[in-house]
């Protein structure tokens, strides 16, 4: 297993070395497909997906594919999974991303693909995994987008692990995101908690073992009970 849980991507930094690691090779003898279904539920303009999209093609990647997984039917969209070294994962809303790889009976083969391709997750890339899903609904306060999404029930694409991933502390454009704000939602999950600022993202080579935390910038670990156990 090779999974790379960002906050903000892998462009420059600390994720970027750790995609550099994972992947083994250089990025341009590698391909890699994005996947774009986190972000297009949302109406408005999409200059700034478009930008990152571009921003992550010009890292030198030999082939970039795009796609959303209802973009064609599940065996052409499967192939063109498997065709890429590494599957990178936008953000958005993860509970239609969750929701979109186990309605398309994509998650079997997600489930596979982590064990021979590198995942790279951004913000709801990464946030599709956990147990803990349905609860991160309560914790955040997100029912408003839920129902916007119209899913009468949410939960993960996978269930890999026990503990969740919050992206973007302390950035600029989600104020809320403070690190009283992490303590609060923390205790709210009832259950272990990551909070990644945007250099910062976590390695995952085994689902049982705990994550490795890569940064150069602010993040926060706090324990089931809501108690800070790491940080930096």
């Amino acid at each position: 297993m090779s999974m790379l849980l960002t906050s903000a991507g892998v462009l420059d930094g600390a994720a970027h070395d750790a995609l550099l690691e994972l992947l083994g090779k250089p990025i341009s003898e590698s391909t890699t497909v994005v996947l774009l279904d986190a972000m297009l539920p949302f109406p408005g303009d999409k200059g700034g997906m478009l930008d990152h999209v571009q921003q992550y093609r010009s890292l030198g990647w030999a082939e970039c594919d795009v796609l959303t997984l209802t973009s064609g039917p599940a065996s052409g969209i499967e192939a063109r999974l498997r065709a890429a070294d590494v599957i990178f994962a936008y953000g958005g809303t993860n509970h239609w991303l969750a929701h979109t790889w186990r309605a398309t009976g994509l998650a079997p083969a997600l489930r596979e693909l982590i064990d021979t391709k590198v995942y790279v997750g951004m913000s709801a890339g990464s946030m599709i995994f956990s147990t803990l899903h349905a609860a991160a609904v309560e914790a955040l306060d997100d029912h408003e987008e839920v129902a916007m999404l119209e899913l009468e029930s949410v939960g993960p694409a996978l269930p890999l692990f026990d503990w969740f991933f919050f992206a973007h502390l302390g950035a600029d454009y989600f104020p809320h995101a403070t690190d009283e704000w992490a303590q609060q939602t923390a205790t709210r999950l009832g259950g272990e908690a990551w909070f990644l600022s945007d250099g910062s993202a976590l390695v995952l080579r085994d689902a049982t073992a705990d994550p490795e935390v890569v940064s150069g910038q602010h993040w926060l670990h706090f324990d089931a009970d809501g108690v800070l156990v790491g940080s930096a």
